[in-house]
């Protein structure tokens, strides 16, 4: 380490090299202060031949401005920043592993990561993303932060199952006017919008296709975009014609599938439009198909993962280990925290002032054993550590001006209650005469999309504008609400799915508590030339609807289930195969000819 510079930057010891980018090297440093005060952070310094650069150094300059304006629990934070004897920016210290080093372990083991593990993974990076994309100056100016360099490598996974995103160091800010330059490539070509990659202007739906692709090769556990064949990249961005991640990992779900590809989409103004859109439809998925999914499971999955590092979590149904007797003597005495703050707290060299630490001196003091026998017997004061003694105010007589402060009391009290009266009063009669002219005017307007109002009855009603990648139709339930783009109102829609079909493409498939406050909702329908029907199963009684023959569930009934098409007969017409198993155990086989763009509604009976 000494070849690379020196072993201590500010008040931070560097203790190990964690690895390096394209123009910096982290490590993990402590620093130790007073007391047995201890803390692990990580350190970034700059790789030495690039230290000459002024762009690179305002470059990373800029980074730390913008990293301190970030606050968030999915964000790595940024502690400190210094330039002596070099430039160097200070960070939490995160106890795991990238989330490419858990891909590459599993790909080792011949696994595959949870679809779970991959939702939540999903969703927490897209919050902190979202945090990222949203903060604002405090004049309330959008600062319009873009990561640029979302990637497996820069999404880090704590042994206690936080998720955090890491290095803005590439980052675009409305106060970071740094251009490219000096040879060095701004982001992963691996993971590039496309526009980033054509050098055009980039803003948050840039970080959304990144992070589509993060979460494509997650669950589909391969890489989507080589990363050692630019020319086949660059091809592929150009195109953007993608497989849905279910082609390697049947298991991933058509919603799930729209999700992601919705993400990868070329165009940017049809693409998800924000992180926030993202993470909250990974975990309408998420809640689905694991409710309660959260940190602890993924720790345990690190756990399991990486045994060597010693990450086990102790099992719910069992108390967290305590240390020994001898481990609680090794701790730092309260005594010598004490003497560390006293000499903190008095000025050096002060004449005529006694310290904590010469009192000391004269009378050494005893430390007891950690565990003692015996009564319990109340300390001695610790002598006064600086100035005279002074005198206690409790018993004193009141002095004059303090009574004359008592018997104005009352009469100050009662001015103020007065005040405070009248204020609420004014506050009352203003809100009485807003709400009768707003009802007015809510009366002759009618409500935008994805606004809120209030109905006869006093509920809510919210309308959201659906539109989509194609021109397609949407349902829901068995009710045909109209062709895209679509004004709908959530309210009443609860009981019901959402089903968009559009001629060859795979139906997509929305809970409407993902509509709920999205004033436009983008559905990005995947291309299929013999897509599966969408069928509506009235039944009586409860049951799952199963795929023939193979028996895979379809999803519950009564209600919508998509179907694989299949041939009826032997013509040429295609329609649906299906049993509906009933709580009960009867079966019922269901046969159909269903329209493609259509929902097909059966009726199965009861059980």
């Amino acid at each position: 380490m000494s070849a690379e510079g020196p072993t201590r930057l500010g008040e931070y010891t560097l203790l190990e090299r964690l690895g390096h980018g394209g123009m910096a090297m982290v490590y993990r440093a402590e620093r130790v202060g007073e007391a047995g005060f201890k803390k692990t952070v990580a350190i970034k310094r700059m790789i030495p031949q690039y230290r000459r650069d002024p762009s690179l150094l305002e470059r990373f300059a800029a980074e730390a401005r913008t990293n301190a304006r970030l606050d968030h629990p999915n964000l790595v934070a940024v502690v400190d920043f210094g330039v002596k004897p070099e430039p160097y920016l200070v960070m939490e210290f995160v106890e795991g592993v990238p989330l490419a080093t858990l891909l590459q372990r599993l790909v080792e083991q011949g696994q595959k990561l949870d679809i779970a593990a991959a939702c939540f993974i999903g969703a927490e990076a897209a919050a902190g993303l979202d945090h990222a994309h949203r903060k604002r100056d405090a004049q309330g100016n959008p600062l319009g932060i873009v990561h640029r360099d979302v990637s497996p490598q820069n999404v880090l996974l704590s042994n206690e199952g936080a998720v955090k995103v890491s290095d803005f160091g590439l980052v675009k800010a409305a106060d970071n006017v740094v251009q490219t330059g000096s040879g060095i490539p701004i982001g992963k070509l691996s993971y590039m919008a496309p526009e980033q990659a054509q050098h055009h202007e980039v803003d948050a739906r840039a970080d959304v296709f990144s992070l589509g692709v993060v979460i494509w090769e997650m669950l589909a556990m391969r890489v989507l975009i080589p990363h050692d064949d630019p020319v086949r990249a660059a091809q592929l961005l150009a195109e953007c014609r993608f497989h849905p991640p279910s082609r390697y990992h049947p298991e991933v779900s058509p919603e799930l599938d729209a999700i992601v590809m919705s993400c990868l989409t070329k165009d940017p103004t049809v693409r998800t439009p924000s992180a926030q859109a993202v993470g909250m439809s990974l975990r309408e998925v998420l809640h689905e198909i694991a409710p309660g999914y959260g940190r602890d499971q993924l720790a345990r999955l690190l756990g399991w993962a990486f045994p060597e590092r010693g990450w086990q979590l102790d099992e719910p149904h069992e108390t967290a280990a305590q240390p020994a007797p001898g481990e609680r003597r090794s701790l730092p005495s309260a005594q010598i925290a004490l003497a560390a703050m006293e000499r903190a707290s008095v000025p050096p060299d002060e004449p005529g002032v006694k310290t904590q630490v010469d009192v000391q001196k004269a009378q050494p003091l005893i430390h007891a054993p950690a565990v003692a026998p015996g009564p319990v017997v109340s300390a001695a004061p610790l002598p006064n550590a600086v100035g005279p003694a002074v005198p206690s105010a409790v018993g004193a007589a009141p002095s004059a001006a303090a009574s004359k402060a008592s018997s104005a009391l009352p009469w100050l009290l009662a001015v103020i209650g007065f005040v405070a009266f009248l204020i609420v009063a004014i506050a009352v009669l203003l809100a009485v005469l807003y709400v009768s002219v707003d009802d007015d005017d809510s009366a002759a307007t009618p409500p935008p999309p994805g606004s809120a109002v209030q109905d006869s009855a006093g509920a809510a009603v919210t309308t959201t504008r659906i539109e989509t990648s194609v021109p397609a139709q949407v349902y829901s339930g068995p009710q045909h609400l109209g062709a895209t783009p679509l004004d709908v109102t959530v309210t009443g829609l609860e009981s019901e799915l959402v089903v968009v079909l559009a001629p060859g493409h795979r139906p997509a498939v929305l809970r409407p508590l993902m509509l709920v406050g999205q004033q436009h909702f983008f559905v990005s329908l995947v291309p299929d030339p013999d897509p599966a029907r969408a069928v509506y199963v009235r039944a009586s009684s409860p049951g799952v609807a199963e795929s023939r023959p193979r028996g895979e569930s379809l999803g519950p009934v009564p209600g919508v289930v998509l179907v694989p098409p299949s041939r009826l007969g032997y013509g040429t017409e295609f329609g649906t195969h299906f049993d509906v198993r009933f709580d009960t155990g009867r079966v019922t086989p269901v046969t159909a000819a269903c329209d493609p763009v259509r929902v097909c509604v059966v009726d199965a009976g009861g059980g």
